[in-house]
């Protein structure tokens, strides 16, 4: 009941602005989280979605939401299990929505995964893992799409970093290496369309610390001066969490809608922002 209130509340609220209507948005890591927000909010404004998530189940619980009387049944709305890790799942992606979309408006690649550890400790397996989800996926997600967003026109890709990608801290050696390369490698793509004279607009989004389900599903490692346990340490993460993913959503999309290259997402993501320009060798100092 509660959601169902929250979302009609943000239908409205959003309504006036619906530059989506009829376009088509696809959305890795559609299962939960932002992503599911994301297809909430694009939903409502009358986009069509192509949503992508590892875990078939939890895109089905996506689509009982879009199923809901919140909507009226007027958006195409197509599922896919994929591994954005791996490129044959993500080319097998792009042309599914070629064929049943027939275009592509908004691409946003959101699928991520944490890993908490020190680098003396982390595996090399457990650091190519979150690479290939969190770096390479963005990558394949833009080098699969990239033909038919050309060929639509107008598009705008979203990859999604973390504030992480703007500051690091420590226990998260692997992860911040992945979103920072997500940043860089999205800078450099926003300069490369422009070089070309291409209409593409590429965004980089940087969210802080949103009430989802990525710090439970993290692998963490414990150092020998930890004094909890692996649940503790997941709990201390979350509570830093201090915005829902619904903001995080509406944050994103006003993003785009505005046209910014460097979108900032949740509370306290523009002071960290602020934090790495100002002292960007001392700004540890005020995190801790």
């Amino acid at each position: 009941m509660r959601l169902g209130m929250a979302l009609k509340f943000s239908y409205f609220k959003v309504i006036e602005m619906n530059e989506f209507l009829g376009k088509v948005a696809v959305i890795t890591g559609a299962g939960s989280g932002i992503g599911r927000a994301l297809a909430v909010s694009l939903a409502q404004q009358g986009c069509n979605l192509a949503l992508a998530d590892i875990n078939t189940e939890s895109l089905e619980q996506t689509q009982v939401i879009l199923d809901s009387d919140l909507f009226d049944g007027s958006v195409q709305v197509t599922l896919h299990t994929v591994d954005v890790s791996q490129w044959s799942d993500v080319q097998a992606l792009a042309e599914s929505v070629k064929e049943q979309h027939g275009r592509v408006n908004l691409l946003i690649n959101n699928a991520g995964v944490g890993l908490g550890s020190l680098f003396k400790d982390a595996s090399l397996d457990d650091m190519r893992w979150v690479m290939d989800i969190n770096y390479w996926g963005v990558v394949y997600g833009c080098k699969a799409f990239l033909p038919l967003i050309k060929k639509t026109g107008g598009s705008t890709i979203v990859n999604v970093s973390s504030v992480f990608g703007l500051v690091t801290v420590p226990m998260s050696t692997a992860y911040c290496s992945s979103k920072f390369a997500v940043r860089g490698f999205s800078d450099a793509l926003r300069h490369e369309v422009g070089y070309m004279g291409s209409d593409i607009k590429v965004a980089c989004a940087f969210p802080s610390g949103i009430k989802t389900a990525i710090a439970q599903n993290s692998k963490v490692t414990l150092h020998t001066k930890s004094k909890t346990s692996v649940e503790q340490q997941k709990a201390n993460m979350e509570a830093h969490f201090l915005t829902t993913p619904e903001q995080a959503a509406t944050d994103i999309l006003n993003g785009v809608r505005k046209g910014k290259s460097r979108i900032k997402v949740g509370k306290g993501s523009t002071l960290m922002d602020l934090a790495s320009r100002l002292f960007p060798v001392n700004y540890i100092r005020f995190f801790k």
